[in-house]
């Protein structure tokens, strides 16, 4: 492929050059579009520019700034076989060696957001290798529609898209079915020669700032409810499409809330009020019981192992806090403050082990790609511990985190110099002591830190049944074969 490949190469969604890694002035340019965005009963007119969102933007364009840096590059970017230089996050992972890379490149994000955001492009992007690893299982469904998740993973790819998703229904009566109630779940309300028109609602998030949102169901359909299972991928701004954002935490003073300054990806109702969408962006169509076999085990494989990194990064970012609340208020040889940081410190190493293990003891799928284990007891055991975390921080820090005061109070020469003296820590100045409680308390007490930890404890379903999921998977059979020997066992039959 000549080194010019990037004037050659077009896509089927555009007659522009495919562009490559996205960089941040091109990410911000391509966010600022007619999509219609709502909060606190305003249509933002610009997601780049209006204060409660601006942080974020900011935030991501910085990372994609990063794929364009040398030193950065071999982390997070590779060149494709038609010449392009593209992200990781969209490598198809054909050999062992790409799981490595493709976790490296997920942590390095996670790293630039300290595991504070519970979707990232990359999660997304993961997903588009899923539905290309399930090409031939789609095919056997309908051709066309396989042919076009191939064709709109190489769109995104090349292209370099920023991807969200909306997975999850609204919280609504669930005693009803969708065939009972169906505003429950996204719907065909009409079929047409070049596409359907949708309606429906759905959970989604960092979708005000993504190019892409990409839908399919998680709830479980029975054979007759065939209007409501449907994979597709919608533009931000079509027409029809509404996101109303719930409460935003920016907007803030980084003094203050270092964090959600920064970091708030901003969870949205997606509402498709009629949306049309091309067959061309469509991968399964009514097909029930395929989307229900065919999704978690399949387009899930990893988007779940990028999930696990960012929450590893997560897990970091409390232990280190944890340690500095410790150090600054003198209480570090306690034996209490000990096992809380032990204890929070084993967690952190099993997820890191369970992550690594998973690379290790990875597979070939069907589709050809090499895919990580199946990743059920990370989950079960990120769902036990997530909160616990928080906790444990709360017990290092106590009251510190609650006495905290705002940067009114250290831009005012006469309350400051009170603060100067009796606010400070151990070998810590007043302001650096500042900074660590405010953050702690924003990691565990501030709605912006709750909300994240509501969401890693609850983002993979509910949570019972993700903490009973290894234990429907484990192979019991060499324990039971041993034991059975050993007490002779001659009319017990197990499952």
């Amino acid at each position: 492929m000549p080194d010019d490949a990037k004037s050659i190469i077009h896509t089927p969604y555009t007659n522009k050059p495919a562009q490559g890694i996205m960089d941040g002035k091109r990410f911000l340019d391509s966010i600022q579009d007619d999509r219609e965005i709502w909060y606190r009963g305003e249509k933002i007119k610009n997601v780049t520019t209006h204060p409660y969102f601006a942080g974020m933007a900011e935030s991501l364009a910085n990372i994609y700034d990063m794929q364009h840096e040398k030193k950065h590059q071999d982390v997070m970017t590779y060149v494709e076989d038609n010449g392009l230089r593209c992200s990781i996050s969209y490598l198809r992972p054909t050999e062992k060696e790409h799981l490595v890379q493709r976790h490296k490149n997920t942590r390095f994000w996670s790293e630039q957001v300290h595991g504070m955001c519970g979707r990232l492009p990359d999660f997304c992007a993961a997903m588009t290798v899923g539905y290309v690893d399930l090409h031939d299982e789609l095919a056997k469904l309908n051709p066309d529609l396989a042919k076009n998740a191939v064709n709109y993973y190489e769109y995104a790819r090349d292209n370099d898209l920023c991807l969200s998703h909306a997975l999850h229904d609204p919280c609504m009566d669930k005693s009803l079915s969708p065939k009972q109630d169906p505003d429950r779940c996204v719907h065909v309300v009409k079929e047409r020669d070049d596409g359907v028109i949708l309606r429906g609602a759905r959970f989604n998030t960092i979708g005000p700032f993504c190019n892409d949102i990409l839908i399919s169901p998680t709830h479980t359909f029975t054979e007759d409810e065939e209007e409501f299972a449907i994979w597709f991928m919608v533009p931000a701004n079509a027409p029809g499409l509404k996101q109303i954002c719930r409460e935003i935490f920016s907007n803030r003073d980084p003094l203050d809330h270092p964090m959600s300054a920064r970091f708030d990806e901003i969870d949205t109702l997606v509402v498709l009020d009629d949306v049309f969408i091309p067959w061309e962006r469509i991968f399964l169509y009514r097909e029930p019981l395929a989307a229900n076999r065919l999704f978690r085990g399949g387009v899930m494989a990893w988007a779940g192992d990028a999930s696990s990194a960012l929450t590893e990064v997560r897990f970091e970012t409390l232990v280190t806090i944890g340690k500095l609340l410790a150090e600054t208020s003198g209480i570090q040889e306690r034996p209490h403050v000990q096992q809380a940081l032990g204890e929070m410190c084993t967690y952190l190493t099993l997820l890191r082990k369970a992550i690594r293990a998973g690379h290790v003891d990875c597979h070939k799928s069907a589709g050809g790609h090499w895919q990580p284990e199946l990743f059920l007891d990370r989950r079960s055991l990120v769902t036990r511990v997530s909160e616990r975390f928080c906790d444990l921080v709360e017990h290092i820090g106590t009251s510190s985190t609650i006495f905290n005061h705002t940067k009114e109070d250290w831009d005012n020469p006469g309350v400051a110099k009170y603060l100067q003296t009796y606010m400070r820590g151990r070998n810590s100045s007043a302001m650096d002591r500042h900074k660590i409680t405010k953050l702690a308390w924003e990691l565990t007490g501030d709605s912006y830190g709750r909300r994240q930890q509501l969401y890693e404890r609850l983002h993979s379903g509910d949570a019972e049944m993700v903490k009973a999921g290894p234990g429907k998977s484990f192979d019991y059979g060499p324990g039971l074969e041993r034991v059975s020997k050993l007490l002779d066992l001659q009319d017990t039959t197990i499952a």
